[in-house]
């Protein structure tokens, strides 16, 4: 399981919902990269892929690589 954490500058951009339980959100990376459909827990650690099975799973980047970050709108 991946349990990185959101840079503290970026986690306002979350609103203050995103403490209870979990949350989806997009990442965009230094490099240009974009990794949408990512799971947050505790508010603050991004632990997997939305399809992964608990939401946890590994992830091919880290914390220091993370530019921006959105909050997805739950869509079933």
């Amino acid at each position: 399981m991946a349990k990185i954490q959101i840079p503290h500058y970026l986690l306002p951009k979350l609103g203050s919902g995103a403490n209870s339980g979990f949350c989806l959100v997009t990442v965009e990376l230094l490099d240009g990269r974009i990794f949408s459909n990512l799971v947050v827990k505790e508010g603050i650690y991004i632990t997997g892929r939305r399809a992964d099975v608990g939401g946890e799973g590994p992830l091919p980047f880290s914390s220091g690589e993370i530019c921006d970050i959105q909050r997805c709108a739950f869509i079933f």
